[in-house]
């Protein structure tokens, strides 16, 4: 009997679940065009991304840059131990303006987003919109497709269905069900991407979900 429309999405939507569930760890199956060699990158800068070739070497300007976010890292552990008082100040602002560092972006950031505020107030919200997104997100296809193309030549992202790539899928499928205004649109992914360079799982969301919305809008409730 041949299958409807419906029940050929459905399947490939349940397909698709079933491999991010699996991860590549437990032996889930990659088609050979999703696991692209990267046994020709040579080389991985400081941010985690991989290249081909050798890079140049530094310019006097990039380490002398390089030099100058040394040196803002203990004006920045002092700003995020004494967050109350800096938070709303102009320092805060310019500093800002200048560069997060690179050790210390995911502990700004959640400062910046107020996350864990928002953990606080949602205390196991996100658990539950996972679970919701596995049940009835219409979106699973495409973030599915867009995971597949967001910075795979990053260390973390580069294992289809790899920790990072779940991590991601749990973020983006969750929020695509707790704000069912935007639900999912191409280009979040890149987002909630660099958020997990620096943040666990939840935090990312949170932190995708402020800075999609207002401080005070509440959806899914």
């Amino acid at each position: 009997m041949k299958k409807d429309i419906e029940t050929l999405i459905a399947e490939e939507r349940a397909d698709i679940i079933l491999k991010y569930a699996t991860g590549r760890q437990g032996g889930v199956q990659i088609d050979p065009w999703e696991d692209p060699d990267f046994s020709i990158y040579k080389v991985i800068d400081r941010f985690g991304f991989m290249h081909e070739d050798e890079l140049p070497a530094p310019t006097a300007h990039e380490e002398k840059r390089k030099q100058l976010e040394i040196e803002r890292v203990e004006k920045w552990l002092k700003m995020v131990n004494k967050w109350d008082k800096y938070k709303h100040s102009d320092r805060m602002v310019k500093r800002v303006y200048k560069g997060v560092p690179l050790q210390l972006r995911g502990r700004a950031w959640a400062l910046m987003l107020d996350v864990e505020r928002q953990k606080k107030e949602n205390e196991g919200k996100y658990e539950k919109m996972k679970e919701q997104a596995l049940l009835c997100s219409a979106e699973i296809k495409q973030i599915d497709l867009d995971i597949n193309r967001t910075f795979r030549n990053h260390v973390m992202f580069m294992d289809r269905f790899g920790v990072k790539q779940q991590a991601l899928f749990s973020v983006l499928s969750a929020y695509s069900v707790y704000n069912t205004e935007v639900s999912y649109c191409q280009g979040m992914s890149q987002i909630a991407a660099l958020l997990l360079m620096f943040l666990n799982e939840e935090d990312a969301f949170w932190a995708l979900s402020q800075l999609l919305t207002h401080p005070h809008t509440r959806h899914a409730r």
